[in-house]
């Protein structure tokens, strides 16, 4: 990866993708919770277990390229008829709702049709709710009778499944959904180190009478709001737009919180670069231009307030990503 920005090292960049493998840490807390599942659900408190999983499967359409989940699972001590609310989950994050009925042999086998979502490394899992309000009027009365199963005051009746989570895609599919996903992110993130870079060398060079001057060696404004208006303000917008729009996207669906650090990062790019353009025209005896003091569609307001986002800052932001999307230092130089 080419770790300059005109002829400048953009340290805040190689910093942060020195120091990012640090996802495990997360994932390494989930097995303390199977030990969780069950515990005082039966009478007496005993572990008991209502919605038992045999076998979850997914499976790719050939020619939609959606994802169907096949289950297989046993209700023996449900009553016939209820309607069992399934909620599929990615680290609490409600995905999508099924909804089942207990058949007469009181054993599931469905196939439940998937939303658009990428392969991803991280493990999913189903939530099973039992909702006495969402219930035929038979079934009601067959709840109602199990009293010590289906006690009134914990409804609605909710078990939590962590000993059958499970990955959507196959390892093939995962792992190029994953390169290509830190590739959307380091892409981004480079891009505007490469602007930050060039906005601070852009001020030098007016400084040295060496850029953005007219033949006397004097401060062109035309030539410099070319640049910022176009190639800095206007790209950043667009990143800024591109990353909102990826919240809905269902390939960041494990990467929200990416994303947010992501658009975090632009505004703290956008601040940098607009004060600094607003300092050269101080500098130059001139009253700051509007595009910088309130730069239209481009967000600028960082979390600091007033304080201006330091090199450390934007570091800090990347490590944030690099430790969401799993990328570290033998990573890094595949992603070179």
């Amino acid at each position: 990866m080419n770790n300059t920005v005109r002829g400048r090292p953009y340290k805040w960049v190689l910093r942060g993708l020195s120091l990012g493998a640090l996802l495990v840490l997360s994932l390494a807390l989930l097995p303390s919770l199977a030990h969780a599942q069950g515990e005082g659900r039966g009478p007496g408190g005993t572990d008991l277990r209502l919605f038992e999983f045999i076998k979850i499967e997914s499976i790719k359409s050939d020619k939609s390229k959606v994802y169907t989940l096949v289950i297989q699972a046993k209700t023996p001590k449900i009553p016939v008829g209820t309607k069992i609310d399934l909620l599929l989950t990615w680290r609490s994050q409600l995905i999508q709702t099924f909804t089942i009925t207990v058949p007469a042999n009181r054993r599931i086998r469905e196939e439940l049709k998937l939303k658009a979502l990428e392969p991803t490394a991280d493990k999913y899992m189903f939530r099973t709710v039992i909702d006495p309000k969402k219930q035929s009027g038979k079934a009601k009365k067959a709840l109602d009778k199990e009293t010590e199963l289906f006690p009134v005051i914990s409804a609605p009746w909710t078990e939590f499944h962590f000993d059958h989570q499970f990955v959507i895609g196959t390892a093939e599919e995962i792992e190029l959904a994953l390169r290509q996903t830190r590739e959307w992110f380091t892409v981004r993130y480079t891009e505007m180190a490469t602007l930050d870079g060039e906005v601070r060398n852009g001020v030098k060079g007016v400084e040295a009478a060496t850029d953005y001057v007219n033949s006397k060696g004097e401060f062109d404004e035309n030539k410099w709001r070319d640049f910022m208006d176009k190639k800095v303000i206007g790209r950043l917008v667009e990143l800024q737009e591109e990353i909102r729009k990826g919240f809905q996207e269902p390939r960041f669906v494990a990467h929200r919180l990416a994303l947010s650090y992501l658009l975090e990062l632009s505004v703290a790019v956008g601040k940098r670069t607009t004060v600094e353009s607003k300092k050269l025209y101080i500098a130059q005896g001139l009253a700051a231009s509007s595009s910088d003091t309130k730069p239209e569609k481009l967000e600028i307001k960082v979390r600091s307030g007033r304080r201006i986002p330091r090199s450390s800052d934007l570091n800090d932001l990347v490590m944030k990503i690099n430790k969401m999307i799993g990328l570290g230092p033998a990573e890094e130089e595949d992603q070179g």
